[in-house]
Formats: structure tokens, sequence, C-alpha cells
């Protein structure tokens, strides 16, 4: 069975032909080319990756993902960023897909958390499109969305949610470390609204990516602290509802590829052979890389 990295970053150096916003993970003068990805990859024995865009919600700045995932069509596959600011989202989204192909895009704010009916939400609409067009939901937000994961997960049930960097759903600020990784390093683990990162598994259709431990983890390699967080998930969702993932390009340097591949067997040394299989690509099959 394939092996698939299921959350990294790509890309170039600004230019005409790559535009990108810049951050301050991503600035002018900071490459992480998908060559360099694929050696580790291929180095560590992974077989496929998904593509997650940070760089900006217009079409023409997921030009290099789209790039990648033409040029390597049988190993990646791609998220997309809309901007709900926009007057029509959908609208957007549609364009984005017709003109990239992403198979799934990355939500932050979802909307007014006091609301008592997924129709009054912001992202409701943009739900409605990824249903009708097969997308992926991947979300990445503040612990106070939790009531909105909640109604569009019981309203979308062929709508298949995955939370990043195992749900933790930061309450503090991002403050890059000393190597340009994202880090967090105040929030509490596990976090005080984890019991509901457990509740969402009443959903059928809600997955958790196992990733992003260096983020939070106030101790190194092999991030002793959330074991046991990995293993509440793995009792709550099963591994064929968890996918691994590295986080790639912030591991690179500290503390390697490989270490991150290592990972699953560090926090889960006692699952079956299928488990891991299934955690570690099989799961992600279900939901990526349609047709290929």
């Amino acid at each position: 069975m394939d092996k698939i990295d299921v959350h990294v970053h790509v890309f170039d150096l600004p230019s005409e032909r790559f535009p990108r916003q810049l951050s301050s993970l991503a600035p002018a003068d900071r490459a992480c080319p998908i060559e360099a990805l694929i050696a580790d990859m291929d180095a560590s024995g992974i077989d496929r990756a998904v593509l997650i865009e940070m760089n900006g919600t217009q079409v023409e700045q997921h030009a290099y993902v789209t790039h990648c995932v033409q040029t390597w069509p049988d190993r990646f596959t791609a998220t997309g960023l809309i901007d709900m600011g926009d007057p029509d989202p959908p609208a957007r989204l549609r364009e984005l897909v017709a003109a990239t192909g992403i198979e799934g895009i990355r939500l932050g704010a979802l909307g007014d958390p006091t609301v008592q009916r997924a129709e009054d939400l912001a992202t409701y609409a943009v739900f409605e499109c990824a249903d009708e067009l097969g997308l992926n939901i991947n979300i990445y937000t503040g612990g106070a969305q939790f009531p909105c994961i909640e109604l569009l997960a019981a309203a979308f049930p062929g709508v298949n949610i995955s939370l990043d960097h195992l749900g933790v759903m930061p309450t503090t600020p991002n403050e890059p470390d000393r190597w340009g990784r994202p880090r967090f390093g105040a929030e509490p683990l596990p976090p005080a609204n984890y019991p509901q990162v457990m509740a969402l598994s009443r959903f059928p259709n809600v997955y958790v990516k196992i990733s992003g431990e260096y983020a939070f983890s106030k101790v190194l390699w092999p991030y002793g602290d959330m074991q046991s967080m990995v293993e509440d998930v793995y009792r709550a969702y099963g591994a064929d509802r968890m996918m691994w993932c590295t986080d790639s390009p912030w591991i690179v340097v500290e503390p390697g590829y490989q270490k991150l591949v290592d990972l699953l067997d560090c926090h889960l040394p006692n699952i079956s052979a299928a488990e891991k299989e299934m955690i570690m690509g099989g799961t992600a099959m279900k939901l990526w890389f349609k047709g290929r």
C-alpha cells in the first residue's frame, strides 16, 4: 500500500510565473521547492503527498502547486485557498477547481459560533459547493469554532472533513522559532478543548491528521508529551480515520524528514501492521488521488 504524506507545503521564489503572497514563514528570499520534497520522500520510501497551498487565495497564486501536480500527477495532489471575504466564495472556488484541479480546500474561520443552524454560517455555501464537486475540507482554526464544525459535519455527511495537526486549534500566538517553523510554545497540552476534538469523532466524515507535534510539544523529538494525545485520537477515531503527515518543510532541518516518518512507531508502538498501513496511507487513499 502506498505511503502518503497528506500535509506538506512547497513554494518557489516569487516570480512572474509563480506569484505568491509573502509572510514570515515564506519571505521573498525563501523557497521550499518540490524537488527537495521529492528527494526526502524517495529517501524515506514515501510514495505520494498532498500539497497544502499557503501563499494566497488568487488562482494565479496557486500556479506552483498546480505545476507540481501536473508534472507529477501520480505523486501529488493539492488543496487550495479561497477568500471568504469575496462577494461570492463558491464562484471563486469553482474557478479555482477548474483552473487548478485541486481536490480540496483549507479553511480557517467558519462563521459565527453562536448560530443554531448550519445554513446561517458564512461557510455553508462553500460546503454546498464542495459537496457538489466532491472536494475535501481541511480545517485549521481556533477553539471557538467547534460548534461550527459540528453543525457543518452534521449538515454535510458526504463532505470529508480533516482536522489539521491532531485537531489542536491554537488559543495562543504563533511565534516562529529559530528554525523558521510555526511555534505555539505556550499552548497547553493537552489543550483544554481536546475533549471537543474527541467528541467530533461521532461524525463518520471527520478525520484527524497526525502532524504538527513540533509546533506544540515542550520537548524535542519524539515529542513524548504528545503521545497521550495521539493515543486519544486512536481510541476515538480509529486507524481508518487517521492520516499521517510531516508538515514539511518546517521539519526538514529539525528533526528531519525521516524522524517524522518514524514518529508513528514512537507514539503508537503496539498497533497492528494493518492499522499502521491505514494511518500511513490507506486512509488517505480513500479521500485523495481520485481516479489515480
